[in-house]
Formats: structure tokens, C-alpha cells, sequence
């Protein structure tokens, strides 16, 4: 337990039996988007009482009782509570009795939109007496209400959750950040997912899930916003389908790859189950743009910063070798480039290259500081954009992912490390295995330092034309593009004309 909930559930508790005679409110209520009613009568309460208490309601219980599910969150619900500062403790639960019960509280506030005798009936008069509280309405705050707010939201979601808690999804959000400008919506993530959300969008609304929370049980979560669009850069087909459907509620299902790998779990699968284009499942459809040519938009702030795929030649005294390892899951669970047998031949040649090494934003942190452990080898943080890092490198080496791609989009010289695992390179999708060989050099630890010596100083222009092939379009439009795509779903344009 953080000592922000021990702060919240025990202390008061102990608190309450040392002060029996203090003023204790409690204000219960969904709060969704907190907007300035709800601070309004959250000061008011405060104001009124030695302590407050303020009970958010489940979810689950704003869906039994209103018929559908709050934008945000009641762990987003909870923490802008808390961030306001006005309560003394703020508790998710929608059992009235409980929390007068567990705070020892002795009054209860709400705002005057109800009627103080519909308000008593709808309490129950018996429990009011049985618990010894008193009902206090406070003024209500005209022409502000969350429901208006709901409905001006775009019911469009964006998911970036992982029930891994280890796994910082900033690099995801940053992809679909730009799309999200354009649009708008709701978030659909865990906490580092949320916390990178937040740090950039304050007000954003968001379905926070708790980490660790199974796959159904969050597309479960997902399917009860009662979303129109709802937009994914890692596609968990099955589980998010079947709940979608069980909603039984028309529903566009976008897929947009933050990576070109193919490799399984990503939106490669839906390509291989329904190719390019729009698949029915009952009331779900499936828009799978995640190969389709104009929808990569990684690079499209890059070039409009005045970004260059034409790198200037490095010009430092020993050469400089870029490190581009994945994130696994093999061999060793670390990703090529950090296993066994290639950290000794980096860390040999280390000697005479400056090795700088982008690591993903899952990269294993014990497998990075044993390939530099002694060595002068450099880390950069693990940012998930590798491609601001390429510039001044005398060549590149990378996993098979979706960062060797967008590494063959500049004139650097470009390495394949050996052992391309075939399970991650689909035959259908172009270019092929062999396509590439002709084009890249693919090296075994022993051939590095050799192959590299012979790169010293060259350039490879031919490299973006094979990079198209997989990542399509690359004239820093297609933020531009996706966003009106995503807006004619949003208003019921026919979705065959978005195939």
C-alpha cells in the first residue's frame, strides 16, 4: 500500500476515534471530467466541515445507474480529486453506508439540483437516521454538467495499454499524439501510458486502467465507453473483437501499426487474417491501415522541424557505429543485438568505434549495462524514436524491427544483425527476405568489424527505396491524411469509400 492510500483508508480511521466530535462531510458523485461545478461545491463542503470526505463512484455503478460509462476513469476520477487538494481523503466506492460508516461521517453534501426531499427518499430516510447524518445541499453551479461535456467528446478512442506495468508506452502515444490534435477522444491506458498522456494533454479524458488488469477484462472496459472508432497501434484482435461484439454496438476498429516488424502480436496478424482494407465481424469493423501507403506518419514531425534523411558524413576522429537493438522476446529475451554472442563483438570493437546505442523503450536495463559495463559505449534514453539519433553516424546496426525501416529511410549505411527469425517476416509482405539481402548486408558477430571498415566514409541512397516498400508514402502528410480518415468514420461516411 502507497502512503498516499494509507493517507486516505487508515489514518482516518485512527483519526476519527481520537476527534469524535469533529464535523465530518462526505460529497459522493461521479465527477466525471471535474469541471469548475465540482470544484465549486467540493470548496463549499470543505468549507463547512473539519474534514471532508468525497467518495467516487465505480464505474461500474455510473453505468448500472446512468446507462453508460464515464469518459474517464474512476482511477482518473480519483486522482483529479486528489490534485484539487480540497479533500481530506478520496475513496473510489459507491456504498453510501460504508464510507459514512469507515470515516465517521456526520454530514452529507450535494449540490441543490435535487429536490431535498427526493434527495432524503432516494438515500432512504431509515438509513439517514440509522447513520446520524445530516443532508446539506449546496448551490449548484448553472450551466456547467458532465454530461454536456460527454457528448461535445469525440467517441473515439486511442488504446496504448499494456497490463505489463514495466512497459513505458510513451514512444506509442507519441505516434498517435499528432492524431489525437486533429481529433480528439479518449485514452484507454495503464499508468505509464496515462502519465505520458497527461503530461502533455492536462484534461485529456482517460479510461486509467490499473496495471496488471487482464487483456478481457480492459476490452471489456473498452467495449462499455460505447465508442464509434476506436484506434489501436498494438492489435489484440481476439479478445477486443469478441468484446466489442458482445456490446452489440456498431463499432469501426482501426489498426495502425507504430512498426513495420510483422512480428507476431502486432497489427501484421489482422493484415495476414483480412489483408489491406475493412473486414465485418457482426457489428465490429475492422480498417486495417496498418500497411496501407500513406498512413505512416512517424517521420512527420521530423521533416516538418526540418528534418533530412540526407545525413552530413560524420566528421569525428574514430568512426561511429548507431546500435538499434529491439526488445526481444528472443533469443534470450533481450533482443539480438543485446544476447551473448553479439555483446562481445561490440564490446571489441568499442575499442576503436564510438558505439552509441538507442535502446527500445523495452529494452532489458541488466542486458544494456553488461554490454557497457568497463566500456565507452553510450546510451541514449529509451525514447522509442530512433530515427532523431541516425544523423552523423558512419553506419547503423539493427534488429529486425520496425526501427530498421525507418532506418533505411536515410543515407547511412545500414547493417542487418544474422538469425532473421522467419516467424517475424510474413511472405506477404513485401519487400521479401531476399529482396533485402540484395540490398542490405546482413553480419555475423565475427564479420563486424570488417564489414564495417569497409563502410567507413560511403553513403547508401539506394536504402529509402526499399524502405518505401514496406512503410509506403513518406512526405510528412500523413498525420494530415489518417486524421481525415479517422473524422469521416466519426461522421458515418460510408466505410466502403475507406477501404
Amino acid at each position: 500500500m502507497s502512503l498516499r492510500d494509507l493517507k486516505s483508508e487508515i489514518l482516518p480511521r485512527i483519526h476519527t476515534r481520537m476527534h469524535p466530535n469533529e464535523r465530518v462531510g462526505l460529497a459522493l458523485g461521479v465527477f466525471d471530467f471535474c469541471h469548475e461545478g465540482h470544484v465549486n461545491l467540493l470548496r463549499n463542503a470543505a468549507d463547512r466541515c473539519d474534514r471532508l470526505v468525497v467518495g467516487v463512484h465505480t464505474d461500474a455503478e455510473v453505468e448500472r445507474y446512468k446507462g453508460v460509462r464515464p469518459m474517464n476513469s474512476a482511477l482518473e476520477r480519483r486522482a483529479r480529486i486528489l490534485d484539487l487538494g480540497l479533500a481530506d481523503v478520496v475513496e473510489i466506492g459507491s456504498d453510501r453506508e460504508v464510507l459514512c460508516r469507515r470515516h465517521g461521517v456526520n454530514v452529507v453534501f450535494h449540490g441543490d439540483d435535487w429536490d431535498r426531499e427526493a434527495y432524503m427518499d432516494h438515500w432512504g430516510r431509515d438509513k439517514i437516521a440509522d447513520l446520524g447524518v445530516e443532508i446539506e445541499l449546496l448551490a449548484h453551479t448553472p450551466g456547467i454538467d458532465s454530461t454536456g461535456m460527454r457528448e461535445e467528446t469525440p467517441r473515439i478512442g486511442w488504446w496504448i495499454y499494456s497490463k505489463l506495468p514495466t512497459w513505458d508506452r510513451s514512444h506509442i502515444f507519441d505516434h498517435l499524439d499528432r492524431l489525437y490534435q486533429y481529433v480528439g477522444g479518449v485514452w484507454i491506458a495503464g499508468t505509464r501510458g496515462r502519465e505520458a498522456v497527461k503530461r502533455v494533454h492536462a484534461e485529456a479524458p482517460c479510461a486509467w486502467i490499473p496495471d496488471r488488469t487482464e487483456l478481457d477484462d480492459v476490452c471489456r472496459h473498452a467495449a462499455a465507453l460505447e465508442l464509434d472508432v476506436l484506434v489501436t497501434a498494438h492489435f489484440n484482435y481476439a479478445p477486443l473483437v469478441n468484446a466489442l461484439k458482445a456490446r452489440g454496438r456498431a463499432v469501426s476498429l482501426v489498426v495502425l501499426s507504430h512498426g513495420r516488424s510483422g512480428k507476431a502480436g502486432t497489427s501484421a496478424d489482422v493484415h495476414r487474417a483480412i489483408g489491406s482494407g475493412i473486414s465485418q465481424h457482426g457489428c465490429v469493423t475492422i480498417h486495417d491501415w496498418s500497411f496501407d501507403n500513406d498512413t505512416y506518419g512517424h517521420f512527420d514531425a521530423f521533416l516538418a522541424d526540418g528534418g533530412s534523411f540526407i545525413n552530413p558524413c560524420p566528421k569525428h576522429l574514430r568512426p561511429r557505429l548507431l546500435v538499434l537493438p529491439t526488445w526481444g522476446p528472443e533469443p534470450d529475451a533481450r533482443g539480438l543485438l543485446l544476447s551473448k554472442r553479439w555483446r562481445g563483438a561490440l564490446r571489441r570493437l568499442s575499442r576503436t568505434w564510438q558505439i552509441v546505442i538507442s535502446p527500445h523503450p523495452h529494452a532489458d536495463p541488466w542486458a544494456l549495462r553488461k554490454l557497457t559495463w568497463g566500456t565507452s559505449i553510450h546510451v541514449l534514453p529509451a525514447l522509442g524514436c530512433s530515427f532523431k539519433a541516425i544523423p552523423d553516424a558512419d553506419a547503423v546496426m539493427c534488429d529486425l524491427s520496425g526501427v530498421f525501416w525507418e532506418s533505411l529511410l536515410f543515407d547511412t549505411p545500414v547493417l542487418l544483425a544474422s538469425a532473421k527469425d522467419p516467424t517475424t517476416w510474413p511472405d506477404d509482405l513485401s519487400p521479401s527476405v531476399a529482396e533485402v539481402d540484395e540490398v542490405v548486408q546482413t553480419v555475423d558477430p565475427g564479420e563486424l568489424a570488417d564489414t564495417l571498415a569497409s563502410l567507413i566514409g560511403t553513403r547508401a541512397p539506394g536504402n529509402q527505396s526499399l524502405a518505401v516498400r514496406r512503410l509506403g508514402v513518406i512526405d510528412g502528410q500523413a498525420t494530415d491524411r489518417i486524421a481525415g480518415r479517422l473524422s469521416d468514420l466519426l461522421q458515418g461516411v460510408d466505410q466502403d469509400q475507406l477501404a
